[in-house]
């Protein structure tokens, strides 16, 4: 008899990737988690269904503290999970994904961070900066302040902001490049956005040869988080040198090539091997 897995937010192919096992696709948002007896149940409309194996593929959403709970109850289940549940939490929120990257040993963007009604205007002023407020993807929640008298203007509207501010250097970079991994095989992916955000409405990209740097920190940010797949995008300067921007533990594959699923699938095909 065949497993039950379940596509967490999901593209709609992943079941060709399994076959002989029932796939179903839900979204976080629409789902209920149960542990019972062992038993890990996810509920949403449509059913209640008694869960094997989980691949999650909760992308660019905001994060709510209920799918961080979801999280915790599959890693209390021991059902097999790609990524495995205490890797995606450990990247849940932006503060603590760039905090295991410099515990990895990763060179990331210097940053300060400020809580509080009006602390960001106790932050340091190099113009141009980057301001980013809170945990938004996508392009959300970030501004680049030119000079002082904007930056006074983004201060105030940060004072209604009830989340968390950074405040980091604005880097003229060379190009975007995105490191993925799925076990220990890697690719790599050229970027160029529309505009000074990157890797924001990319409009033109290209697969090149992994620079062996790139792999290098790729490799001990999996080698730290015990991941099976993850994705560092780093910024490369005018000098020639790289620097981490942030890394995705739930990546989109998009112009990478199929092989890249297939290994992402052999993942959890190998996890629930060996449950």
């Amino acid at each position: 008899m065949g497993r039950t897995i379940a596509i967490i937010n999901g593209e709609q192919y992943w079941h060709s990737y399994f076959p002989g096992d029932e796939v179903i696709y839900r979204r976080i948002q629409d789902c209920a988690w149960v542990l019972r007896d062992g038993e890990l149940w996810c509920i949403d409309r449509e059913a209640a269904t008694r869960l094997d194996g989980v691949l999650w593929r909760v992308g660019a959403i905001r994060p709510q503290e209920r799918y961080r709970t979801a999280l915790e109850i599959i890693r209390l289940s021991g059902v097999p999970c790609v990524n495995p549940a205490e890797v995606l939490l450990r990247g849940f929120e932006r503060l603590s994904m760039l905090a295991e990257l410099r515990a990895a040993g990763l060179k990331t963007i210097s940053f300060d961070v400020a809580t509080g009604d009006d602390m960001a205007r106790r932050l340091g002023r190099n113009f141009p900066l980057v301001v980013k407020a809170g945990n938004h993807h996508g392009g959300y929640g970030k501004a680049r302040v030119q000079d002082n008298e904007s930056w006074g203007d983004v201060a105030d509207l940060l004072f209604a902001v009830e989340e968390y501010v950074t405040v980091e250097p604005y880097i003229d970079y060379r190009r975007d490049v995105r490191c993925l991994a799925v076990g220990d095989r890697y690719w790599a992916m050229e970027r160029e956005g529309r505009g000074w955000k990157a890797n924001v409405d990319t409009r033109k990209y290209r697969l090149i040869e992994p620079p062996e740097v790139l792999v290098q920190q790729t490799r001990a940010a999996m080698t730290h988080l015990r991941a099976d797949t993850l994705a560092l995008d780093f910024l490369e300067k005018e000098d020639g040198e790289f620097v981490a921007l942030e890394s995705n533990d739930t990546p989109g594959y998009s112009g990478f090539p199929d092989e890249v699923r297939a290994a992402l699938a052999n993942c959890l095909k190998q996890r629930l091997g060996a449950a």
